[in-house]
């Protein structure tokens, strides 16, 4: 199983490829940008969990073996369309990049800087997960969304989205999210 740390670092090499290859005039499917987004999504989530994780405790361990599937499948896929479009010498170096990340040794990436997490409940039975919305994604949804789920949503000015509750509850919040903004989940 890869860490999380080295699937971020292959989240961060399967983003820039995808932004390589356009560059490159290549034309990527809606659903490579969709999972690429998703696979974002989830291991946010991912990492507020990692220490249960570890530890093996809960259905967060099936998510992460399910998620890291599909980043590498995007990553196999990537590939492919990396040699038909620009040649077998351009997969080789970003078949590197992608083994130097899977090893964990790419140079740490810079993370955003991080915007303190307020109001969340630090119980034991209290699960969160926090994204940046794009521009375009209404609010109303997201209340909706909220009382939908039975979590708790708040949205700081810089559109970030902070949800809150049961695990159960903050997990269907999180399929939903994904499914509403990125198309139909996979992740079962």
């Amino acid at each position: 199983m890869t860490s999380l740390d080295n699937l971020r670092a292959v989240w961060m090499v399967l983003n820039d490829l995808m932004g390589d290859l356009v560059k490159n005039g290549a034309s990527l499917s809606d659903l490579a940008y969709a999972d690429l987004r998703n696979s974002k999504m989830v291991l946010e989530y991912l990492n507020s969990f990692e220490e249960e994780i570890r530890a093996g405790v809960g259905g967060d361990t099936q998510l992460k073996l399910e998620i890291e599937q599909k980043v590498l499948v995007l990553k196999d896929s990537l590939l492919i369309r990396a040699q038909d479009k620009v040649g077998i010498d351009y997969r080789k170096s970003w078949e590197s990049k992608f083994e130097q990340a899977l090893e964990g040794k790419l140079e740490s990436i810079a993370e955003e800087p991080k915007t303190p997490i307020s109001d969340i409940p630090r119980d034991k039975d209290t699960a969160y997960f926090r994204i940046r919305l794009p521009e375009d994604i209404p609010v109303e949804i997201i209340s909706e969304l909220a009382e939908d789920c039975q979590v708790n949503v708040s949205l700081d000015g810089e559109r970030h989205l902070q949800v809150s509750g049961k695990k159960e509850c903050v997990r269907d919040a999180m399929k939903k999210l994904g499914e509403l903004f990125y198309g139909e989940s996979k992740l079962k």
